[in-house]
């Protein structure tokens, strides 16, 4: 998915003091990343980043994004507005360092996300992009919407209370 933002940087123009640089999606990028994240409209994203040497061939980059979108809501379908504030960090590492998990777990205490260095690119707009879409709401609600709750009878019609499961127990609980 990192189709929709391709902001990679090169290792080899990373300078030993790191990059601080700030990117806003193109009009493009936001039509991508609304299509990509079913959102009735992605109107902005910014993110604002560090990427610094760590010694090694590694690397962290760690930054703010912001975006503004809609999406539909669940119950009425109408737009829900929704800003979306998020930090993110993440190493990026050699593929050949990254270690294999010795029990199949990850320990994820305090250290960063491992990421590879894909073609000697570092690729923030696939980070981007995964943080925001982790981040929106994945059940967006007007706050007035309520969903009207009609039970149906096992014949599908709207629900008679006399006709329910128990009602039907006891009437054959009365007659035994």
């Amino acid at each position: 998915m990192s189709g929709e933002l391709t902001w990679d940087h090169a290792v080899l123009d990373i300078p030993e003091s790191g990059l601080l640089t700030e990117r806003r999606a193109t009009p493009e990028e936001l039509e991508a990343i609304a299509r990509a994240l079913e959102l009735v409209v992605c109107s902005s994203l910014t993110a604002a980043y560090t990427i610094m040497p760590t010694g090694g061939g590694h690397y962290r980059l760690s930054g703010r994004l912001q975006a503004s979108l809609e999406q539909a809501c669940v119950v009425t379908l109408e737009p829900v507005a929704e800003a979306v504030d998020e930090t993110f960090d993440v190493a990026f590492w050699p593929e050949v360092d990254i270690p294999e998990p010795a029990s199949g777990e990850i320990d994820i205490d305090d250290e960063p996300e491992i990421e590879p260095i894909v073609v000697g690119q570092i690729q923030v707009g696939r980070v981007v992009f995964e943080c925001l879409a982790g981040a929106i709401d994945p059940f967006p609600r007007k706050a007035d919407a309520a969903l009207e709750h009609v039970a149906a009878s096992p014949r599908g019609r709207p629900d008679d209370r006399s006709e329910t499961p128990f009602a039907v127990l006891a009437k054959i609980k009365e007659k035994g």
